[in-house]
């Protein structure tokens, strides 16, 4: 009776280890400023890219004040920001001026962007040692230009700017992010219509995931682009004007509820990712 009895419990033993273990997780945070601007948080790692625009420019916004003085003083969630980008020079994604206040009061942070971007950077900041935090680095084009190692790994893309001949000379970069096991693409203002962005074969990357413009996103064909270019698990639709935020978000949402979009600056979403 006792052998009978015990034939249950090993059984159960048995099949608990033999269960595989819970997937691991990794969760990253977004905090959304401006137009494209953000702090991506992962693990004990972030950094914040388009983050320096604090005047309105056009239809765009600009971060408001009271979030930009919390990014200066390192409240929550801006402490410990290990790196500040920007994808090119307009100044609905960089300005010079808070761009060096911010250096200026976060002397940790490092800060990597085109020529053009780093050339409007050192002439604010003048002969403050801030300077010596800033890296200029531009691939070729349909070239790939890993930034220095450190604990946040970017590798920067040179992908044209939308607009075509008129915009021919802006530096607009894209950056593949890799922080705390993630994966994230920023695509600035690039162009989808071009073949540079297909030349970078993005879709083998295992992207977690893409910020791209929500032009874009305009109906399914755009979508299913943007999916097949990026590879990416989740799209985040940006650089919406304020104006058009409520029309664009039904829109996106009749397209593919899936698609993710920030209605305003200070909002926060996490994403929790299988590994």
């Amino acid at each position: 009776m006792r052998a009978f009895l015990a034939l249950p419990f090993v059984a159960l033993f048995g099949l608990a280890a033999w269960q595989e273990p819970t997937a691991a997780t990794v969760e990253l945070e977004l905090v959304y400023l401006a137009n494209e601007g953000f702090l991506v948080r992962a693990g004990e790692h972030s950094l914040v890219i388009d983050a320096f625009v604090t005047e309105p420019y056009g239809e765009y916004a600009a971060v408001p004040a009271a979030l930009f003085a919390d990014l200066l003083s390192a409240k929550p969630p801006f402490e410990d920001i290990d790196l500040a980008l920007a994808s090119h020079a307009h100044r609905d994604h960089f300005q010079a001026k808070p761009a060096a206040d911010f250096l200026r009061a976060r002397s940790a942070t490092r800060f990597l962007s085109s020529p053009q971007v780093a050339d409007e950077l050192l002439s604010e900041l003048g002969e403050h040692s801030a300077a010596g935090r800033i890296e200029a680095l531009l691939p070729e084009a349909r070239e790939t230009l890993a930034a220095p190692a450190a604990a946040v790994h970017v590798e920067l893309l040179r992908l044209p700017h939308t607009g075509g001949a008129r915009t021919a000379e802006v530096q607009n970069l894209g950056h593949l992010i890799e922080l705390g096991g993630v994966r994230l693409l920023h695509v600035g203002d690039a162009d989808i219509q071009t073949e540079d962005l297909a030349g970078y074969a993005l879709a083998k990357r295992a992207l977690d995931v893409a910020l791209v413009p929500y032009w874009w996103l305009g109906n399914a064909a755009g979508v299913a682009r943007a999916r097949e270019l990026t590879g990416a698990r989740h799209l985040v639709a940006v650089h919406v004007p304020p104006a058009e935020v409520a029309a664009v978000k039904a829109h996106l949402a009749a397209l593919d509820p899936a698609l993710l979009l920030f209605e305003r600056s200070g909002e926060v979403q996490k994403l929790v990712l299988a590994r």
